[in-house]
């Protein structure tokens, strides 16, 4: 066999840290839930549990105010994410009632 030598990526240390945050809104309203204070390179994954209400709510993932990303949740159930990028994550609410719930997530970032 010859000699072969392959190179891909650079190594690369990352944090990781999970956050959940319970959420609630009265009315249409939009409520920042998190905002990224960490860095652009950023990754997440997780949920937003709906529990309480009685229209579906949007989940907004913005850069500046720039929208990059969008999950629909129906109440009463949840939507899961995987993102990149991103420096805030709104909730958006369409009811008129009580709009209640739970986002977490797991963000990982490099460290230098």
């Amino acid at each position: 066999m010859g000699n072969s030598s392959l190179s891909c990526c650079s190594n690369k240390t990352l944090v990781q840290d999970q956050v959940c945050i319970d959420w609630s809104a009265t009315g249409a309203v939009t409520e920042t839930v998190y905002t990224n204070n960490i860095t652009q390179d950023l990754y997440a994954s997780g949920y937003v549990k709906y529990d309480v209400g009685t229209a579906p709510i949007t989940v907004n993932f913005l850069v500046g105010a720039t929208v990059v990303n969008t999950i629909t949740v129906q109440p009463q159930s949840s939507g899961s994410f995987t993102v990149r990028y991103f420096t805030t994550i709104q909730i958006v609410t369409t009811g008129t009632g009580v709009s209640q719930g739970q986002l977490c997530l797991t963000v990982r970032y490099p460290i230098s």
